[in-house]
């Protein structure tokens, strides 16, 4: 779903995993897209983070045969005491953009994207960008590597985008000439066909190109943001987009605080066994989702035990996974439990064309590859998830909507 309201912030390192009374959460990593003469950083990063975990056998957490049940079959009204929820008195400091905002927001955007000015008058220098065709041989047979070969590569001299040599190699190197760079790949380097070779690089610059140093009007302009046409039209866009953002983030945190109250208000002493086990394997589950997908773009192999610990050891939570899984667990039965207790009182209904109508926005929202058809989709998930889910963001809704905003 396109928001999750509630909610219980955890495991926020790597990934940012938001809980709620719906798993639907998406948490797809960022697709690498580099070639093979291109280091490795982002998968030797993550792995590095899990190292300390990896190092110490853990227990396993085992969520086989464990007994589910949903919200909707368990007595909610004899299991919660609702304390106060209408009228609750939510503390409230909303962030003002500043000028400074506006000048940050200005200059990340141009060191991000800058206006190029083409180089005719010298060689290439750290910080240009230079057009490349390149070839990469290996240096004994003189045979060319797959994925070593490309046309027209943008490469920014000193990103540190390829393997140690190959940015270095092209200092001092004019537009129209061709050098062969001499290199080897790291040992540890992920292909086997390539890890520790002796190569040849066959490198023509086609073109150099050097930021500016300031922006323009016609590098505003060419942003293509409506109504923009200079710097200050779009220094004005951004600050709307700023202001757009703080109330947005501003109306989620007033959102999350209001439940928490309330939910603090209210007793739920006893957690059906079966509730409870729904969330922790939910909870597991996703995590163990996203490392899948950590696993397929990066290559980094972590168990969701040691995953967890690392990101316990990085907040300073101490004990074991499965100790602090089952405190999320218990937490967000109650947070779950309360809300539908809401939900019944004030007669908030979520009917099935409703959750149908969600799926099908999610469906056609994110494609989910591999479904041709929603039915195809449906037959795959839990249509209570998605009830769960929006009675949730309902009844935040109308805690919202009965709270008093007070201002510091």
């Amino acid at each position: 779903m396109k928001k999750n309201y509630l909610f219980y912030g955890v495991l926020a390192a790597t990934v940012t995993f938001v809980t709620a009374c719906g798993s639907n959460a998406n948490t797809e990593p960022e697709t690498n897209t580099q070639t093979v003469a291109s280091t490795e950083d982002s998968a030797d990063n993550t792995t590095e983070n899990t190292e300390d975990a990896e190092n110490t056998e853990l227990p396993k957490i085992n969520i086989e045969g464990l007994k589910t049940t949903n919200l909707l079959d368990v007595d909610v009204d004899s299991l919660v005491k609702l304390g106060e929820y209408k009228g609750i008195s939510v503390d409230t400091v909303k962030k003002e953009v500043t000028d400074q905002d506006v000048e940050d927001a200005l200059n990340d955007t141009y060191s991000a994207n800058p206006e190029m000015l083409e180089v005719t008058d010298r060689a290439v220098e750290k910080g240009d960008t230079a057009n490349i065709d390149y070839e990469g041989k290996y240096a004994d047979t003189k045979e060319a590597f797959q994925g070593g070969t490309a046309k027209g590569f943008d490469l920014v001299i000193g990103s540190g985008q390829f393997i140690d040599g190959f940015e270095d190699g092209l200092v001092g190197v004019k537009a129209g000439e061709t050098v062969d760079l001499n290199l080897k790949f790291p040992d540890n380097y992920g292909s086997a066909d390539l890890a520790g070779k002796d190569v040849i690089f066959t490198v023509k610059v086609n073109s150099i190109k050097t930021p500016a140093k300031e922006p323009s009007d016609d590098w505003a302009k060419s942003l293509g943001a409506e109504g923009v046409t200079n710097l200050k039209e779009l220094k004005d866009y951004m600050r709307k987009d700023l202001e757009a953002e703080a109330q947005a983030s501003f109306d989620e945190e007033v959102k999350n605080a209001a439940v928490e109250i309330v939910v603090d208000n209210a007793t739920a002493d006893e957690i059906p066994e079966e509730l409870y086990n729904r969330y922790f394997v939910m909870i597991y589950k996703s995590v163990e989702s996203y490392i899948q997908q950590l696993q397929a773009a990066y290559g980094v192999e972590v168990s969701v035990e040691e995953y967890i610990q690392n990101i316990m050891q990085s907040n300073g939570v101490t004990g074991g996974p499965e100790d602090y899984l089952s405190d999320i667990a218990n937490q967000q039965a109650k947070r779950c439990l309360v809300l539908q207790a809401i939900a019944n009182k004030e007669n908030i209904e979520i009917t099935e064309d409703v959750v149908n109508e969600y799926i099908q926005q999610d469906f056609d929202t994110y494609f989910y590859q591999g479904y041709e058809t929603v039915d195809a989709y449906k037959e795959t998930i839990d249509s209570e998830d998605y009830r769960e889910q929006i009675m949730a963001e309902k009844v935040a809704d109308f805690i919202v909507e009965n709270a008093v905003l007070a201002t510091p």
